[in-house]
Order: structure tokens, then sequence, then C-alpha cells
């Protein structure tokens, strides 16, 4: 009887933590579903712009190369592959 209790209750911990990853997965996804339409941003990189203020695609294409270089994880080779894209070079 106090396994079952004691099962029951892990059980429901458990339940209440996955819970709470779901809801930042579902945040992040819809973050990111926008930036990712974006060549060289995907799901794993997509936070580290959102944090850096850049929550649309167009506040990234505005952005100055110098103020892009900032985001952890952009290198110039994004920032090149970004312009080429855009046709602005």
């Amino acid at each position: 009887m106090i396994i079952n209790k004691i099962l029951f209750n892990t059980k429901k911990k458990l339940s209440n933590i996955l819970n709470i990853f779901k809801k930042e997965t579902v945040e992040l996804s819809d973050r990111c579903e926008n930036l990712t339409s974006i060549p060289g941003i995907g799901i794993k990189n997509c936070n580290n712009f959102y944090e850096a203020g850049y929550m649309t695609p167009e506040s990234i294409i505005a952005a100055s190369d110098e103020e892009l270089l900032t985001i952890p994880g952009v290198g110039i080779s994004f920032v090149k592959k970004l312009r080429k894209t855009l046709g602005r070079l």
C-alpha cells in the first residue's frame, strides 16, 4: 500500500515536470516559426536571436552586420549567407 502511494506520487510529480517542458517547447516553437524562415536560422539557434531582441525576420534583416555578430552562435558566414540570400552584399 505504501509503495503504491509512493509510486503514484512520483508519477504525478513526473507528469507535472513533463508538462512544464511541453509548455516550454510549444512556446519555443511559436517563437521560432517566423525566424526559421530565414536561411541559416534553425530551431537550435532561434532562441539566441529572440533573446537578443530579434523577434521577427524583418528585425534580423534590418540589423547591421556588427549587430548580428554580437549574437551567440552568429558568425561572419551566417551574415554573408543572409546578405547573399537577400541580394544585399
